[in-house]
């Protein structure tokens, strides 16, 4: 079986290929190379907020979740902050969203390795 993110507008993120693009963009220093790795990430962020936007939540959700468990999601906690605190909002699970806030934060105020 094979798991995928699947987003609006006819993009498929699949869960390998998050797995990769994370883990590479990490294994860089050079922003430029950074940025065309990302690039699709980049655009799943984008279809999120449209997504936000149309009332369809769980994108962002679910997006954020597979970031979180990512090996390499202290280097994504900015990420991660913008995408779960606000999907909980927005699902009406306050109590989680202020939880996961805290835990960015705390995670953002750790030196990375």
């Amino acid at each position: 079986m094979r798991h995928s993110i699947v987003l609006k507008r006819n993009i498929v993120l699949f869960t390998a290929e998050l797995d990769a693009m994370l883990t590479k963009s990490c294994e860089t220093d050079d922003e430029a190379k950074k940025d065309k790795i990302l690039a699709p990430f980049d655009e799943c962020m984008n279809y999120i907020q449209f997504a936000n936007d149309e009332c369809d939540y769980g994108m962002g959700f679910e997006l954020g979740m597979c970031v979180f468990a990512h090996k390499t999601s202290r280097n994504f906690m900015g990420t991660i902050s913008s995408l779960l605190p606000l999907a909980y909002d927005l699902l009406g699970r306050k109590l989680f969203s202020k939880i996961m806030k805290r835990i960015c934060e705390k995670e953002e105020a750790q030196p990375t390795n």
